[in-house]
């Protein structure tokens, strides 16, 4: 007797999706809802999302769970396993590397346009530059942002999918390679998901705030179509 596989088609999902983030302590900073039966654009919303914009392999959401198991003298297997730690992590590279994606892969920042960032006297004795000259200075080293971020991406069966996540830091190692054509200067980031608070969250159970949430919006039926 043959068997066959009773999978579904249309939940093998394709595609790199579209990163959006925000300073997460943003006045009236809210998620992306329901617009007439489609999502509203991140970029349009009152208090607007910024796009990361290119990147080299899409982004990797990662669950790291660490568990403990409870033995007992009379059992040979446990008897029972405990989560004793979690990380969640979005990670990916960035292909845009302007100031403003520097400011993302190095975790905050001040950039500023046609002057020097946060800067009043510099050691030349010059005070600022003429137009067109924009400039970044890296945090101080105990100072980051921290990001609100929507992850977009096709869902199922052409849904929309949306990951929601409240509160996360770029923790991950910097570099940035020049090389010869056609390699192309790509900036790594790895954004650590932190516990969120009453600023902005996706829910909460029993006092605890979830990290982040999925939404498929099935109205729309488009596959591929983003990205």
């Amino acid at each position: 007797m043959s068997f066959n596989t009773t999978g579904t088609i249309s939940e093998v999902l394709i595609g790199t999706g579209v990163l959006y983030y925000a300073d997460r302590t943003t006045s009236s900073l809210v998620f992306p809802a329901d617009n007439s039966g489609a999502w509203e654009n991140p970029t349009t919303l009152s208090v607007p999302f910024s796009e990361v914009g290119y990147s080299e392999d899409g982004w990797t959401l990662e669950v790291d769970k660490t568990f403990e198991d409870v033995m007992v003298a009379e059992e040979v297997d446990p008897i029972k396993t405990l989560k004793s730690a979690q990380e969640v992590r979005l990670t990916g590279e960035l292909s845009q590397a302007g100031i403003d994606k520097l400011q993302i892969a190095m975790g905050g920042g001040v950039k500023a346009e046609d002057t020097i960032a946060a800067i009043t006297t510099q050691t030349s004795g010059d005070s600022d530059y003429v137009d067109g000259y924009d400039s970044y200075i890296p945090p101080l080293s105990d100072t980051f942002t921290e990001y609100a971020m929507v992850l977009h991406t096709d869902g199922p069966a052409g849904a929309d999918r949306q990951f929601h996540i409240p509160r996360a830091v770029n923790v991950g190692s910097f570099a940035m390679s020049h090389q010869k054509a056609p390699a192309k200067v790509s900036l790594a980031t790895e954004f650590k998901l932190l516990v969120p608070d009453s600023t902005l969250n996706v829910g909460s159970s029993g006092g605890a705030y979830y990290l982040f949430r999925v939404i498929d919006n099935t109205n729309d039926t488009d596959e591929l179509d983003i990205n």
